[in-house]
């Protein structure tokens, strides 16, 4: 049987009687995820800002990362047709054209969204965006908590229920007090009482006009006319790089003007050079590094947890779609790049999920400054 509790003695009535230690208070978060105050037909943007990154979300389209700020330089493509760089609305919702199914009929506002892979149109077991009104451009809730053991804001995501592929899409971006590196996790949850078998794919815009305003290509010292070479750097150490484990033939999967030109592997590396082309590539012995690197030294790396399995599109583990403003729209779903932008792709194997189950694919972005902040007279 149970022991007795223990008899508690009276205390001495000539005993000081001491007060009760307050209940600890819990600690202020330094970091709030902030809506900006804007107009009832302004698209609602959320920001969390430390002393070294700008993060700015857009919930209701997509739960996008519409804007990645560092050292005063923006990273990721936004669309200036949706959203000006004070992150006002330019064109409201209202005015979008109606989803018909074809890319012309598409917003594409930028910066950086989850789909589901593989994208095709030959049946249920592929995706047909984008344009899509749930995972792509419908409405995600947005929550965040300060989590005090890691001091880092996370900013959580969480899309509807969709019906046609069976998924819930939630995104959680966790953001420190302090440093240029954030961590994401992005999470597929079967809501259907079937199985579904998808890829988490994450898909981040990259703004590389600064490579075409300084004249240049982005192709590493050495570099043939046909190859990108074997050298890791560019000329100012610009330049984008894909990670990988082997010597495997990238897979070219989209050329519709020109050809991505990828390089040697070196140093568990490939080159990719930087230039007026439209199309896409694929690496089936990707490691999970990417990076691209400005002119100006601006940058993002990636770092992207690769598990075994089958992965979409051959196999492809990283893609890299690259495009420059074109004349007419391509043959691609009527798509028409107004932008020089590169498309960081990370994919994770496909994956059958029994309802209510799960997976989740895990990104550490770091981020680099320019080398001088923003109007400084040496980038001028």
């Amino acid at each position: 049987m149970p022991s007795q509790p223990p008899v508690l003695e009276s205390p001495d009535i000539d005993s000081p009687v001491l007060p009760s230690p307050a209940p600890a208070s819990p600690s202020r978060s330094p970091l709030t995820l902030t809506a900006l105050d804007r107009g009832p037909d302004e698209l609602p943007v959320h920001v969390v800002e430390t002393d070294d990154l700008r993060l700015a979300f857009l919930p209701t389209v997509g739960g996008r990362l519409v804007s990645l700020v560092c050292g005063g330089a923006e990273l990721l493509w936004r669309n200036p047709e949706y959203l000006d760089d004070a992150l006002r609305t330019v064109r409201p919702r209202s005015g979008w054209a109606p989803l018909d199914g074809t890319m012309a009929s598409w917003a594409n506002v930028g910066g950086a969204k989850t789909w589901p892979a593989p994208q095709g149109w030959s049946g249920p077991h592929e995706w047909p965006g984008p344009p899509d009104a749930v995972l792509d451009a419908g409405e995600f809730a947005v929550d965040s908590r300060w989590d005090e053991d890691a001091r880092e804001l996370v900013v959580t995501l969480t899309g509807r229920d969709d019906a046609r592929t069976g998924l819930r899409v939630t995104r959680e971006l966790s953001v420190p007090e302090r440093g240029a590196t954030f961590s994401q996790r992005t999470t597929f949850t079967n809501v259907t009482d079937r199985a579904v078998r998808w890829s988490v794919w994450e898909v981040a815009q990259v703004d590389t006009s600064a490579f075409a305003a300084c004249g240049q290509d982005a192709v590493p010292d050495g570099a043939g006319p046909d190859d990108a070479g074997p050298d890791d750097a560019g000329p100012d150490g610009a330049g984008l790089w894909v990670g990988v484990t082997g010597a495997a033939e990238p897979v070219g999967l989209v050329e519709e003007f020109g050809r991505l030109r990828v390089g040697r592997p070196h140093a568990g590396r490939r080159a990719v050079v930087v230039e007026d082309v439209v199309g896409k590539v694929g690496f089936t012995d990707a490691d999970g590094t990417l990076a691209l690197r400005r002119p100006d030294g601006a940058g993002i790396e990636w770092r992207v947890a690769m598990d075994d399995g089958e992965y979409p599109d051959g196999g492809c583990r990283v893609e890299l779609w690259m495009q420059y403003p074109t004349a007419e729209p391509l043959g691609v779903g009527d798509l028409h790049p107004t932008a020089h932008l590169v498309e960081l792709e990370a994919l994770t194997p496909l994956t059958t999920l029994e309802p209510g189950t799960s997976v989740e694919q895990r990104i550490t972005w770091t981020v680099s400054p320019p080398r001088h902040p923003a109007g400084h007279p040496a980038d001028s």
